[in-house]
């Protein structure tokens, strides 16, 4: 039992250390061996549109969006991107879309050797759907019925800042993760609901949202270093030690419960 607990520990130990090639992980124009660039794609695991009123206190749904970038690597550990987005703003009983493509920048501030690259970043997106969202939808529940009109406006330009980090599990492979706030140029949506018990509710904002993003980035040309290999060994053992467990309580189950 001892050795097995010993060995899970290595496991953990090498699934998470700093990689030994962390400095060809994320590289930048100051890298040796010319030009670099990455491929991400990141999707929101909550996105939220921030209301100027909402004196009911309607529940907002969760919202999703999702991004494709491409990332190339500049000199003093700064990067471009460019990509194409998807943003989904959930307001209950109505929702309103945004798609098109994002161009922006970063900057990251650790040194090169680092598992975990925080940076700050800033995009303009570009929207292509439309402009305009206005519709009204019923729905009944429960021998409730409300009628819901939506008014939107959306942004044909927005400005997204955002804040970030990368954590490195191989010398190529990051996983992101990401908070980005939405500002909408000239946008703005109102929400009006009426309830057949006589009761109503309104929800209005201008334009503003934010929300966390959870992805993976592949960095070109990919780099695998030995320490690559002894975190792929340690991720095995570790996965390796979860099943035996979990085998291991089953039988210890059926001997308490034939």
């Amino acid at each position: 039992m001892r050795a097995k607990r010993k060995r899970w520990i290595w496991s953990c130990f090498w699934a998470l250390c700093p990689l030994g090639g962390l400095q060809a992980q994320f590289c930048t124009g100051d890298d040796e061996g010319g030009a670099r660039w990455g491929l991400e794609y990141t999707g929101g695991v909550m996105v939220k549109p921030l209301l100027q009123e909402n004196p009911q206190q309607v529940s907002m749904g969760r919202g999703q969006w999702e991004s494709v970038r491409g990332e190339y690597f500049l000199p003093k550990k700064w990067s471009i991107q460019a990509g194409y987005y998807r943003t989904i703003l959930d307001y209950g009983l109505s929702d309103r879309t945004m798609e098109g493509i994002s161009v922006g920048a970063k900057r990251y501030f650790a040194p090169n050797d680092w598992l975990v690259q925080p940076y700050v970043g800033a995009a303009w997106q570009f929207n292509w759907s439309g402009r305009r969202e206005e519709n009204t939808s019923g729905s009944e529940s429960s021998g409730q019925s409300v009628v819901v009109r939506q008014n939107t406006v959306n942004s044909r330009v927005a400005f997204v800042p955002s804040v970030g980090i990368d954590v490195y599990v191989f010398s190529s492979v990051a996983l992101v993760v990401r908070y980005d706030f939405g500002v909408g140029i000239d946008s703005r949506t109102r929400i009006e609901g009426t309830v057949n018990d006589g009761t109503g509710f309104r929800i209005k904002d201008k334009g503003l949202y934010h929300g966390l993003s959870l992805g993976v980035r592949l960095t070109f040309p990919m780099h695998f270093s030995e320490r690559d290999l002894q975190s792929v060994g340690g991720i095995g053992g570790l996965l390796l030690d979860l099943w035996e467990d979990s085998l291991d309580r089953k039988l210890q189950e059926r001997m308490l419960y034939p």
